[in-house]
């Protein structure tokens, strides 16, 4: 399944989605292609961001078929994707496809290089600029095997120096994308180390009203090894353009800073034309920073919902203004039954690549992140923050 999401701004989100029940990986990763590479050159879009999930065993036919439809149809990508596991529902090895892409602007889009390698997009929109930083983790990587935490360390390293080099700052940062293998073995030595270096950047300051980015940390095997893959979106204003940008508080949870995890429950931000909201990954977690509802699948889901809609809430979105969403389901054998419990709930209408992967606590079964976009009423004065 093939969705455009879009707001009447410069973002444009579009996702492929898997059908669990049919085609085989080569015809599934080929109409995906095709059917975003058409949308992206009918509308002489500038690509953004581009994240593939599926199971690392099928990456490199993935990338196969994905390289032969661009060539075909002529389209030079320079910035490479982002492939994480995300293991897919269904058996083909493919899950989906999430994709950003910036609406012609008056400045074209620039690529971002690092020691020679293409690692990112920046572009001017109408209503900001735009900095994206792809599979950062990849170029950190030492050629000796360091420790899991010591390539965290490297990887927010090196996207702070990356950013230096374009005049931009992790200040500018709104949303960050983490997959880490084997996250359960290591989860509070990445915390320790991302709040160190947040700390260092004047991010982590005590501050409630800080603007830490939202994010997304979860299980996630990187088809080119390694333990930490990280990617990022960093937006600032236009001159003479208002951008007011937001942290999000929901009353069913405490702030995730309390609990020694450093980024916030989720982001708004409002452009001239449009308002984003990042939902951070979110699980079924109270107002203490606890799990409820353990061994509870269905509960657990339940209040994940419920903890995305106060999200959305808080910005004014409802979870029909969801443009893009991963969901991550800790056990295989639990499948089955959330597809049943996602009808009911009518998650099954949100644009939502469905994954298995573990969730950062072994008691957690389930986690979904989300980005939403709607209209809204021009700012009626310059609030940028």
């Amino acid at each position: 399944m093939f969705i455009v999401a879009e707001g009447p701004g410069d973002l444009i989100f579009l996702s492929w989605l898997v059908n669990p029940n049919q085609d085989s990986l080569d015809q599934q990763v080929e109409q995906a292609y095709e059917e975003l590479g058409g949308e992206i050159q009918s509308r002489n879009a500038i690509l953004l961001s581009e994240r593939i999930y599926g199971s690392v065993a099928a990456s490199p036919r993935i990338l196969q078929i994905r390289q032969a439809v661009l060539e075909r149809r002529g389209w030079r990508v320079e910035v490479p994707p982002t492939c994480v596991e995300g293991k897919p529902f269904s058996p083909s090895g493919f899950a989906g496809v999430h994709a950003i892409v910036i609406q012609p602007a008056s400045h074209p889009g620039c690529p971002v290089r690092y020691s020679g390698k293409t690692c990112g997009t920046k572009i001017r929109g109408n209503d900001a600029e735009y900095l994206y930083l792809a599979d950062v983790g990849q170029l950190a990587r030492a050629p000796f095997a360091g420790s899991p935490a010591e390539e965290a360390r490297a990887a927010l390293a090196l996207a702070g120096r990356i950013l230096e080099q374009e005049n931009w700052s992790f200040h500018e940062v709104r949303r960050t994308w983490f997959y880490l293998d084997k996250i359960l073995d290591w989860y509070g030595d990445f915390n320790a180390v991302r709040n160190q270096a947040f700390k260092q950047l004047g991010l982590l300051n005590g501050n409630p009203l800080t603007l830490v980015p939202a994010s997304t940390g979860i299980q996630g095997r990187n088809a080119l090894g390694g333990w930490c893959t990280l990617d990022l979106l960093a937006m600032k204003p236009v001159a003479g353009r208002p951008l007011e940008i937001k942290r999000l508080k929901n009353p069913k949870q405490n702030e995730a800073t309390a609990y020694g995890s450093a980024f916030s429950r989720g982001l708004s931000i409002q452009t001239a034309t449009s308002l984003y909201v990042f939902v951070s990954g979110t699980a079924s977690i109270d107002e203490q920073g606890k799990t409820v509802h353990a061994g509870d699948f269905e509960r657990q889901i339940r209040r994940t919902l419920e903890n995305v809609e106060a999200l959305l809430q808080a910005a004014g979105a409802r979870l029909e203004d969801i443009c893009q969403a991963t969901a991550f389901v800790k056990n295989p054998n639990d499948v089955d039954r959330y597809l049943r419990i996602a009808g009911r709930l009518g998650i099954d209408e949100i644009p939502a690549v469905n994954t298995i992967a573990d969730v950062c606590r072994e008691d957690l079964l389930y986690e979904l992140d989300a980005t939403a976009v709607l209209p809204c009423s021009p700012l009626s004065h310059d609030s940028r923050k």
